[in-house]
């Protein structure tokens, strides 16, 4: 293999355009990638709803959620399903297993669908099917405030929706805080009765009155002419001239029993922006769209239309995703060039200024290079990819410093430049390819992270994989044709009166003399190094500070979730809501308050009635830290009566509702509810350092059911439906047809409905029908009853379930909690056939778990069969992996001395990253061993090892110290960010990554440390343990 060094060499002109090629084109990608706030992650969930107006929740989930779950729960690969079914319609969420085909998924739930449509009731209208992303999700807020009118809001926003929507970025704008339009005509209940005009009058006059007819096309043979019949509503004017009723004496039309005018449906729903009322714009991305393009599009657009807009109204944007997309990417810039220069500085005064250009040149290559492949397979940049850059930085330097070294050596033995770096190519090919091998192979299992969570950080392990890839072929192809042409002429690193070189002459022969002592007496050395190794252990098991399940990052924004128990009218929960906000705009540290009353589906749950974030001032404008921010904004409306605010923090990462949650399944949603009391009873009194405890349960709230005598309504001729229309006039009113205004994009309804003063509950009593005997009271055969009804029905895999949801105080506790309520669980009394299950944070922790001690197992085992090819002896090889074990130790070291809990995902991974990292200093060392035994065979294997190790021990040291010096900065929990010349302490990028930098700065120096003393004396102990046995067996004999 080693034939295609000498090839470059003899192509060397084709090889460097090669390399110039990949520059450019690497450029050129860095330049048109797009850059994500955060992962794009496919979410493997479609919903399903079905909209049934009038419908109870108890209705909607018998007639709608229960036969599509019946025949959903079919489709392949459908992990959970679940429903949840409301006033007026259900909807089915599926939960799909991560990296399922969903385009598949979607065609099968699509069929499955068509197949079960007609068991639903004639009257719901067509199922809707989405799919979701993260895409799905708004990015961007852009609110519209002041002034009195609604319409005036509202028809600023939909202009302004229209300019944000052919942006090439952009998915889809949805617009909140405004209701639908209608055309609304308000009954005189008295002229309707008297001119003995009925609803179904109405309608059926409407519904003949709009439609389109066509009247074709005559051909007279001396022209051609089409013929139209106009039929279509186009205004309200148009509904006022519908007759109605027609007797042989008089026509009726609508306009003289109802006034009709276009107005807006009943609130809703209300948004508030910051103490103000709002129309407000959701923004969301389309996948792998370049959020900041799209940011700046969109803000440019912003400046043009604020010009527009009269003085009483202006525009607030808020939720601005891409304000941290371009911080953090920026911040990660600044911190990859200054780990550049730390490292820079360390090659240059170890190795001199002419060779340390060409390792520091492998730098930009391997980047560019990465951002290529990236570019060529529609992928984006995001944080993790800068931090895997950032991590692969250190590593890709590797293989150029271990060429380099030999290289330079072999020129001061004598040979040309070309000579030296060609021996040095072909001399360290196999090492090179087995240490980069052991790197990869670390790498290679997490790329197949399942999960959320895997999702979400698999872009952190390709990066890796792209870099060091991209190392390979700059290592061995590029370097030796660059330094044939432009490297040292003479030797660089052992030049005698430069002062780097003696300082690592020195050291060597300082380790020199030590290493001695470890290689002739291998045992102590081996039980010394044991016993430290214990001694960590045994110290972190009793003094470790717990665990977490990501990283405890100083938030940003908090998402917020409103309940309340009762009946409210929309009036009423927007005052909750304007309270709330009050409380809120008063807590220090509050940058912005974006409240909603109303729910989005994925946010929604039971006696929820509005929800919103509040964002934390920038780091300038505040003198506490986001976590205590969102600690005020917690206990400030602990004084608020029947109201809980839910405050949860944004730390990034893959999110959940809360950090524990249990899910209890029955039989009976009654069984279901008392367990539910139950165990959240036990949360609220029996164990301590909880918070925001709450659950899924709705409580009961006051239904009015109009109960009709079917008989008696049959003897007079009257329908349910009919009453139902009626009833409906009281409320929504009743739909009568639709129409689409030159003005609107979408169709508009026509409704019908009495006058305010008439809709109330008693109202209902004094509403006349039209029968075979006349008018007749409706309160003569139906009953207005007041209920016990709850808001939603859940129900999840065909049984009745609810949640139960906690967050800790300490978040390094939720792993112990998790633990105390499950002993609790395996004990209660819960009730019959009721079962339970931990989903949320806890089932993804545990499944992290598990994949981390599986691909950690996965990764040895590949590494084992690498280096058993390599050096064909089982010893050596389980002599180089237990720097594994040593650097797990290591790990525990650092976290012990920083004070760091362990971190699921971030300490899990650097685990099995410095698996691959930390047996390379093991190859280099063995290597040189076994090539120093073949050559000189008659010597003694001690002084092999001493001199291997000798020999070794500054390649070791640099390799180890690159690594290091780029994670430095981080470990230390600084953010050096050379771009804009700030030095941050304690930044987001910071609380995000110093766990893992500093497992990985500690684990990887303890375990160098160790390996160059351990590694020597294992070397050893076959040889001693001969020589002693040897010496044993001939003084007995």
């Amino acid at each position: 293999m080693t034939q295609i060094i000498d090839f470059a060499l003899r192509k060397a002109k084709t090889t460097l355009l090669l390399a110039l090629m990949v520059i450019i084109a690497g450029s050129y990608a860095r330049q048109e990638i797009p850059i994500a706030a955060a992962p794009n992650v496919q979410l493997p969930f479609i919903t399903v709803s079905v909209f049934l107006d009038g419908a109870s929740p108890n209705d909607t989930s018998r007639l709608i959620a229960r036969p599509l779950e019946n025949r959903l729960k079919t489709v392949t690969g459908v992990k959970n399903i679940r429903s949840t079914s409301y006033l007026s319609f259900a909807r089915i969420f599926l939960e799909f297993e991560v990296g399922f085909d969903i385009d598949q998924a979607l065609v099968d739930v699509k069929q499955g669908v068509e197949e079960i449509k007609y068991q639903l009731p004639l009257e719901a209208e067509d199922p809707q099917i989405e799919e979701y992303s993260e895409a799905s999700f708004p990015v961007m807020n852009i609110s519209i405030v002041g002034g009195q009118s609604i319409r005036q809001k509202v028809f600023y926003a939909r202009e302004l929706k229209d300019r944000i929507e052919p942006i090439e970025q952009i998915l889809e704008v949805n617009m909140t805080g405004a209701p639908e339009e209608v055309l609304e005509g308000v009954i005189n209940k008295a002229k309707m009765e008297s001119y003995g005009v009925t609803l179904s009058d109405i309608y059926y006059s409407v519904s003949n009155n709009n439609l389109i007819i066509p009247g074709g096309k005559q051909d007279t043979g001396r022209g051609s002419f089409n013929i139209e019949v106009p039929s279509i509503i186009e205004s309200a004017k148009d509904v006022y001239a519908i007759p109605v009723k027609v007797t042989k004496d008089a026509i009726v039309t609508l306009g003289e029993i109802a006034t009709v005018k276009r107005t807006f449906k009943d609130f809703t729903s209300y948004a508030r922006v910051n103490g103000q009322d709002a129309v407000t714009l959701e923004v969301s991305l389309r996948e792998s769209a370049n959020a900041i393009d799209a940011s700046n599009a969109i803000r440019s657009i912003l400046k043009d239309f604020e010009s527009t807009l009269p003085d009483n109204l202006k525009i607030e944007v808020s939720n601005d995703d891409t304000v941290y997309a371009n911080l953090m990417v920026k911040e990660l810039n600044g911190n990859i060039i200054a780990a550049v220069i730390l490292i820079m500085v360390l090659i240059i005064a170890s190795m001199g200024i002419r060779v340390s250009m060409l390792v520091g040149l492998s730098i930009p290559f391997c980047f560019l290079m990465t951002y290529l492949i990236l570019y060529g397979l529609d992928m984006e940049v995001n944080f993790l990819v800068m931090m895997g850059l950032l991590l692969g930085m250190g590593m890709l330097i590797d293989g150029s410093i271990v060429i380099t070294e030999y290289a330079d050596k072999k020129i001061s033995e004598g040979l040309s430049r070309i000579e030296g770096y060609t021996i040095s190519a072909k001399r360290m090919f196999f090492p090179i390819i087995a240490s980069t091998g052991t790197t990869l192979a670390a790498f290679i299992p997490i790329m197949f992270w399942p999960g959320f969570t895997g999702q979400f950080m698999r872009y952190l392990p390709i990066t890796i994989f792209f870099v060091l890839s991209a190392s390979l072929f700059y290592s061995l192809i590029v370097i030796p044709v660059l330094g044939s042409y432009f490297g040292q002429k003479n030797s660089a690193l052992n030049d005698k009166d430069t002062d780097h070189v003696s300082i690592f002459i020195r050291l060597t022969e300082w380790y020199g003399k030590y290493i001695k002592k470890f290689v002739t007496n291998p045992v102590e050395t081996i039980i010394a190094v044991v016993s430290i190794l214990a001694i960590i252990i045994m110290s972190y098991i009793f003094s470790g500070k717990g665990t977490i399940y990501f990283a405890i990052v100083d938030p940003v924004k908090a998402d917020i979730s409103i309940k309340a128990r009762g009946n409210y009218s929309a009036l009423e929960t927007k005052e909750i809501i304007e309270n709330i906000e009050k409380k809120f705009l008063e807590t220090e540290g509050v940058g912005s308050v974006y409240l909603r009353a109303g729910t989005e589906w994925w946010n929604s749950g039971a006696d929820k009635i509005g929800g919103g974030y509040v964002e934390v001032a920038l780091p300038s404008e505040r003198t506490i830290s986001g976590l205590e921010v969102m600690s005020l904004l917690s206990n400030s409306t602990n004084d608020l009566p029947g109201i809980f605010v839910d405050v949860q923090a944004d730390l990034g990462g893959p999110s959940f509702d809360v950090p524990i949650e249990l899910s209890v399944y029955g039989d009976t949603e009654k069984s279901v509810n008392d367990a539910v009391d139950i165990v959240e009873s036990y949360l609220r009194n029996q164990m301590d350092g909880l918070t925001n405890i709450s659950s899924s349960k709705s409580y009961p709230s006051v239904e009015w059911s109009v109960e009709v005598d079917k008989q008696k309504a049959a003897q007079l001729g009257v329908s349910v439906g009919d009453v139902g229309a009626l009833v409906q006039m009281l409320t929504n009113g009743f739909k009568v047809g639709e129409y689409r205004p030159d003005d609107a994009k979408d169709e508009v309804e026509i409704r019908a409905r009495f006058p305010e003063s008439d809709r109330t509950i008693t109202g209902i009593n004094n509403l006349n029908v039209t029968t075979l005997k006349g008018l007749v009271p409706v309160s003569s055969f139906i009953k207005v009853i007041p209920k016990e009804n709850r808001l939603t029905v859940n129900r999840k895999n065909g049984k009745y379930f609810q949640e139960v949801g906690a967050a800790t105080i300490d978040e390094s506790k939720v792993s112990e909690k998790v633990q105390e309520l499950e002993d609790w669980v395996k004990t209660a009394d819960l009730g019959k056939n009721i079962s339970y299950g931990f989903t949320g944070m806890a089932e993804e922790t545990e499944d992290v778990n598990k994949f981390m001690v599986s691909a950690g197992i996965t990764a040895i085992f590949i590494m084992l069969i690498m280096l058993l090819t390599q050096f064909n002896s089982f010893y050596q090889s389980f002599i180089i992996l237990s720097s594994v074990t040593i650097s797990f130790v290591g790990v525990l070291l650092g976290l012990l001395i920083t004070g760091k809990p362990f971190s699921t995902t971030m300490t899990g991974l650097s685990i099995v990253t410095l698996a691959g990292i930390v047996v390379n200093n093991n190859i280099v060392l063995i290597d040189t061993f076994n090539r120093l035994k073949e050559e000189s065979p008659h010597f003694e294997k001690s002084i092999h090892i001493i001199n291997a190790c000798k020999q070794r021990l500054r390649p070791i040291l640099l390799t180890s110290l690159t690594t290091i010096f780029g994670l430095l900065p981080l470990a230390m929990g600084i953010s050096l960010d050379i771009v804009s010349r700030d030095i941050l302490v304690g930044s987001r990028i910071v609380d995000w990554w110093s766990n893992l930098a500093v497992s990985i700065v500690f684990g990887l120096g303890f375990s160098t440390f160790i390996t160059l003393i351990l590694t020597p004396a294992v070397l050893a102990l076959p040889y001693a343990l001969r020589k002693d046995f040897n010496k044993f067996y001939k003084t007995t004999n």
